[in-house]
């Protein structure tokens, strides 16, 4: 019996060692093919159909019991729907549809729209397995831009009738990743980030799968969540959280954050972009301090309408009232400082995208607010008709972390859940809310 006491697996920022127990063949082929991916499902907590699933951004997913938090099983969309790498983040219609983004690099680099019906409800003595996946299918594939890379992707935006797959040029090279345990790198070691290239923005119908010709162009970003899309006069809304390049990963580090060095550089900024998809131009008042291009000369728009919406630098995990108002036009987002130094340190905020206002909720210095995550009132009339849950997590060692409960119209405390000191609460990233069947 073998005893690593060490990474098997290698993570976005940690390497992973050779398995002794391995053969010698074995250990040489599993360096080159990236085939043992890690299940470590620190990305996202969701719901498909009835089942809570746990996720990381590889092929692998953990279905877990929402009554008693054990893991049920471990789904492998490779053996399933042929995908490598899928999306943290799904997203789930009204009629319980679920969509999303995924990969893979085995017959050539291509992205996928998978497409997951909902499933009936069924008795728990019924239950055989996870079932949310058992029809699932890819409606569409879109090569990679490049030969031996593809783009880097955590979120995707949808609206009532589209899907949108932003292609940043932060990209995971495949040959840098064959290599990776003979070299010892992790993950991020595999990242190369291209300034000079272009944003792409490919638009797919969602109901066709097909995908418009029309080709979308912005300056190089990073971005790892989009906030929100929906559909007005002919053109796709896009707001999202933007970065001006990945250098702010470093300040994750281990040897950083031991060392309490955590700068300002490179703060998140909620950017919006707006897509033309009908067969009228957009036309842009350039006052408003956006641009426009297009392109005549190809036969095919190349038209972007960008602008940094006017609320303050270092606002990350954005959250809306996803049950009502995902893909459609809203108007108040939430989020969070998380680390971040400046206007939200360790705050929450909520921002009206109409009269831009910003209302705070700071506890203290030693309080680290983590996402919130919305509750909408059963009979709600108005979008911000609900309430907020937010772990906060309190560094000092003899005070307890919380759960706090805001009103989200009025952005106030109605309630927390102390946890004792003797318990540690670990920061969230993000959050899920599941209401009780009893």
């Amino acid at each position: 019996m073998c005893t690593l006491k060490r990474p098997v697996f290698t993570e976005f920022g940690t390497r992973s060692y050779p398995d002794p127990c391995k053969k010698l063949f074995s250990r040489f082929l599993s360096q080159l093919i990236p085939g043992d991916m890690t299940d470590n499902a620190i990305g996202n907590v969701f719901t498909l159909s009835d089942e809570l699933y746990c996720v990381s951004e590889t092929c692998y997913l953990w279905r877990v019991d929402p009554e008693t938090l054990k893991t049920a099983d471990k789904v492998n969309l490779e053996k399933l729907i042929s995908i490598n790498l899928a999306s943290a983040h799904p997203h789930v219609d009204p009629d319980g549809t679920s969509y999303n983004l995924g990969c893979s690099f085995h017959k050539g680099l291509r992205y996928h729209i998978v497409k997951i019906p909902p499933q009936p409800p069924i008795k728990e003595e019924e239950a055989n397995g996870p079932r949310a996946f058992l029809k699932a299918s890819v409606i569409t594939s879109i090569s990679s831009s490049w030969k031996t890379c593809f783009s880097y992707y955590h979120s995707f935006a949808i609206t009532e009738n589209y899907l949108v797959l932003l292609e940043q040029p932060h990209l995971v090279n495949t040959l840098k990743l064959a290599v990776s345990v003979v070299k010892g790198h992790a993950l991020i070691d595999c990242m190369d980030w291209t300034p000079k290239e272009k944003t792409k923005f490919y638009v797919i119908e969602k109901f066709t799968g097909k995908v418009k010709k029309t080709t979308y162009k912005a300056e190089a970003f990073f971005v790892f969540h989009h906030v929100n899309a929906y559909e007005e006069d002919d053109q796709i809304v896009m707001d999202l959280i933007a970065y001006e390049d990945p250098s702010f990963l470093q300040k994750y580090s281990l040897e950083k954050l031991r060392a309490g060095i955590f700068d300002e550089s490179c703060p998140p900024q909620l950017r919006r972009f707006v897509l033309p998809v009908g067969k009228q131009i957009l036309k842009v008042l350039l006052n408003e301090g956006v641009w426009l291009r297009h392109n005549k000369w190809k036969q095919r728009c190349e038209i972007q309408y960008s602008l940094s919406l006017p609320v303050s630098l270092g606002l990350e995990m954005p959250t809306i009232n996803y049950k009502m108002y995902n893909g459609r036009q809203y108007r108040y987002i939430y989020g969070t400082g998380a680390f971040a130094k400046g206007y939200y340190e360790n705050a929450v905020c909520k921002y009206d995208l109409k009269t831009h206002e910003h209302k705070i909720w700071r506890e203290g210095e030693n309080m680290y607010p983590g996402e919130l995550t919305f509750v909408p009132n059963p009979d709600a009339k108005e979008e911000d008709d609900g309430i907020l849950l937010c772990v906060a997590v309190d560094i000092r060692p003899d005070f307890p972390s919380l759960m706090v409960v805001l009103d989200a119209k009025t952005f106030t405390e109605i309630g927390r859940a102390e946890v004792s000191p003797d318990i540690t609460v670990r920061y969230s990233v993000h959050s899920h809310f599941i209401k009780n069947q009893n």
